[in-house]
């Protein structure tokens, strides 16, 4: 089941939450370096077709997209790397849907894994700090929580990685 909530307080956040039918080793690998078997095609800002999803697994690393012709799309910047237990990265994406290379710009997404028994994995993912975005931002947090934003596509990792 996935819940999906936003800061009462600010609105500023949003959490989704939901548990996987996976040992924790294997959460953590699905979301982070086999994040290219469960990102959808059309989530993405480059201009040419996505052929391959990929997250450089260390702090520094980056999130990015490869075309079909080779170019690279970065989107994000990794910020903790702790596996199997957190995974953080900036959400280096503009309102208008473009790359944000200025960090003072960028949200960040925190990912947690907590085993729940040897089988299941309770795996959280906060959005935050929207507000970076700049004026404007609420358009940012309504596209992220809507149900094609993180609640969809946690639902389809966690189909990928009960597999």
């Amino acid at each position: 089941m996935t819940q999906v909530e936003r800061d009462q307080t600010h609105g500023k956040e949003i959490r989704v939450e939901l548990t996987v039918d996976a040992p924790i080793a294997k959460a953590y690998q699905v979301f982070t370096t086999g994040i290219d078997t469960w990102w959808p095609r059309e989530h993405h800002i480059g201009t040419g077709t996505l052929v391959q999803e990929i997250v450089e697994p260390r702090v520094g690393g980056r999130l990015l997209g490869r075309e079909a012709d080779g170019t690279e799309c970065p989107w994000g910047t990794v910020l903790a790397w702790e596996p199997p237990t957190h995974f953080a990265f900036s959400w280096a994406i503009s309102l208008a849907w473009q790359y944000e290379p200025d960090p003072a710009r960028t949200s960040r997404v925190d990912v947690t894994f907590a085993e729940i028994d040897p089988d299941h994995t309770r795996v959280t993912l906060v959005h935050s700090g929207l507000e970076n975005h700049g004026a404007g931002w609420e358009a940012m947090r309504d596209a992220v929580s809507d149900p094609r934003g993180w609640p969809g596509l946690q639902e389809l990792y966690a189909k990928v990685v009960a597999a």
